[in-house]
C-alpha cells in the first residue's frame, strides 16, 4: 500500500497546470495529445501530463489490481480512466485542494495545490476516492457468444459459470432472468430483440449460445469470459473428438453480447468484438448425453485440483484453442506451447515433455512419436524448415506413422488435456497416501 500512495503523490507531481515554458522540455516531453482539458461547473481548465504522468498511472493500475483481489477482473484501461476523472472530479475538494490555486493555475503542479501540509493523509484521500470510482465501474454480466456447427443440449459448468444453452431451449433462458441477467428482451432463437431490431447475432447461424457470468467492468469482464470460453471450446473438441477436423474459408464469429445485472446502475446491451474463440469447422459436432457427461466431469475434477495444477491446466487449453484457431506452422507451434505449458520445466523441456506424454494412453504411440514431433518443432522454431512439409524426416515420418505431424500434434494436445484432472487426481492421491 505504501507504495501505492507513493505513486499517487508522484502522479499529482507530473500533472502541470500550465503549459510548459521550457520549449526544448516541451517538445521533448510533451506531444499532442498529452493536455487533458475538461469542465467543472462551467469552468475550463487544462492540464498537461508529462511523460511520467502517463506511466504512474499505468502502475497505479496495476498495483490496484495486484492489492485489491475484487479488482481482477477489471482491465486496466477502465481503472486508468477512473484514475484520470477522479482526479478532475476531487481538483477543487477543499479537504485537500486550494480550488482557487487549480482552477487559476497558481501553482505549478497539482501536488502543490492541495490544502493539507500532510502527504500522506493527502494521498491516501485521493486513493479513496479512485477505488470508490472503480468500485462503480464494476458490475455482474453475462457475456453471450455464438458458434458455427456445433449443438446439442442444454448444459452448465457450476465451477466456471457456464451456461451452453439451445437457442430453442425456452425455459432455461428464462432461468438467467430469474438469476438476475435483463434477458428478456432478447430472443435467444433469432438474435432479434423482441421488437425485431437487429443485433450482431441475427445475421448468423447457430444453434447453441455460450454464455459466461462474469464480474468486473465492461471490459474486463468480456476479456475474463473470453478466457473462459477459449478453455470450455479446448475441452468440448479434447474430450468428444475421434476424427480430423478439416476448417473452411469462411470466417469464425468473433462479437460477443453482454447484457448487464439488473442490480447494477447499467441499463444497455453491449455488443463488441471478443476475438475468433471456435474455427469455422467442416464437420458439425453435435454434442450426445454421453459428451456432456464427460465434459461436466472433467470441469468437476479440475476444480477439485491445487491451485498451481489448475493454472498449468488453464493455460495448456488456452493455447491449444490459440492452436485450434491458427494455421499451418503457427498452429503446430501453438499445440506444442500448450505441451510446453502443460508440462515443461525451464532448462529441461524436451525431458519434461517427453515424460509427462509417456504418462498418457499409449494406443497411439505417442512415446515414439513425441521425440520426432519435437524435433520437427526445433526445425520450425528456429528456421530450419519453413513449412512442415519441408522438414527432412518429413516422409520418414509419414511413412513409419502412417499419419501426418500436423494431425498427430493437435490429436496429441486434446489427449493430454483431457486426460490431465484424472491423471492429476490418481497422482495427487497417491502422494497423499505416502506422506
Amino acid at each position: 500500500m505504501k507504495k501505492l500512495i507513493g505513486q499517487v503523490i508522484a502522479l499529482t507531481k507530473n500533472i502541470l497546470l500550465n503549459e510548459p515554458e521550457d520549449k526544448k522540455l516541451g517538445m521533448e516531453q510533451f506531444s499532442a495529445g498529452r493536455t487533458d482539458p475538461f469542465s467543472f461547473g462551467g469552468f475550463g481548465i487544462e492540464w498537461w501530463y508529462t511523460e511520467a504522468a502517463y506511466k504512474l498511472v499505468e502502475n497505479i493500475s496495476f498495483m490496484i489490481i495486484t492489492e485489491y483481489p475484487s479488482f481482477s477482473d477489471c482491465d486496466h484501461k477502465s481503472i486508468q480512466t477512473s484514475v484520470r476523472s477522479t482526479l478532475r472530479e476531487i481538483c477543487v475538494d477543499k479537504h485537500v485542494f486550494n480550488s482557487d490555486d487549480v482552477c487559476f493555475g497558481r501553482k505549478k503542479t497539482l501536488f502543490e495545490c492541495r490544502s493539507v501540509s500532510n502527504t500522506e493523509y493527502f494521498a491516501k484521500y485521493l486513493l479513496e476516492k479512485i477505488i470508490k470510482n472503480v468500485k462503480s465501474s464494476i458490475t455482474d454480466w453475462c457475456v453471450i457468444y455464438t458458434a458455427p456447427r456445433i449443438s446439442g443440449d442444454t448444459f452448465f459448468i457450476e465451477s466456471e459459470r457456464i451456461h451452453v444453452i439451445h437457442k430453442s431451449d425456452k425455459i432455461y433462458w428464462s432461468r438467467l432472468s430469474d438469476i438476475g441477467y435483463v434477458t428478456n428482451d432478447i430472443n435467444p432463437e433469432t438474435g432479434n430483440y423482441k421488437d425485431r431490431e437487429t443485433t450482431q447475432f441475427s445475421r448468423l447461424s447457430y444453434e447453441y449460445l455460450f454464455i459466461t457470468e462474469s464480474r468486473g467492468t465492461l471490459s474486463g469482464s468480456r476479456f475474463s469470459s473470453s478466457l473462459k470460453l477459449r478453455k470450455l471450446f479446448s475441452v468440448i473438441y479434447a474430450v468428444s473428438t475421434k476424427n480430423r477436423l478439416h476448417k473452411v474459408m469462411a470466417r469464425a464469429y468473433s462479437h460477443s453480447m453482454q447484457i448487464p445485472h439488473k442490480d447494477s446502475n447499467i441499463n444497455m446491451f453491449t455488443t463488441s468484438e471478443i476475438g475468433k474463440l471456435l474455427p469455422y469447422y467442416l464437420e458439425e459436432k453435435v454434442l450426445n448425453a454421453e459428451d456432456i457427461n464427460k465434459i461436466k466431469a472433467w470441469y468437476e475434477l479440475e476444480a477439485r485440483l491445487p491451485k498451481g495444477q489448475r493454472d498449468r491446466i488453464n493455460k495448456c487449453a488456452h493455447f491449444i484453442n490459440k492452436g485450434m484457431n491458427s494455421k499451418d506452422i503457427e498452429s503446430y507451434i501453438q499445440y506444442f506451447v500448450a505441451l510446453d505449458a502443460l508440462y515443461g520445466n525451464r532448462g529441461s523441456v524436451e525431458k519434461s515433455i517427453v515424460n509427462g506424454v509417456s504418462e498418457l494412453p499409449q494406443n497411439n504411440g505417442w512415446k515414439e512419436k513425441i521425440t520426432w514431433l519435437f524435433d520437427l518443432r526445433n526445425e520450425l522454431v528456429h528456421g530450419g524448415s519453413r513449412f512442415i512439409e519441408e522438414w527432412p524426416d518429413y516422409m520418414r515420418y509419414y511413412k513409419h506413422f502412417n499419419s501426418e505431424p500436423a494431425l498427430d500434434i493437435e490429436q496429441l494436445a486434446f489427449l493430454a488435456l483431457s486426460s490431465m484432472p484424472s491423471i492429476l487426481t490418481e497422482s495427487n492421491k497417491l502422494l497423499n497416501k505416502e506422506k
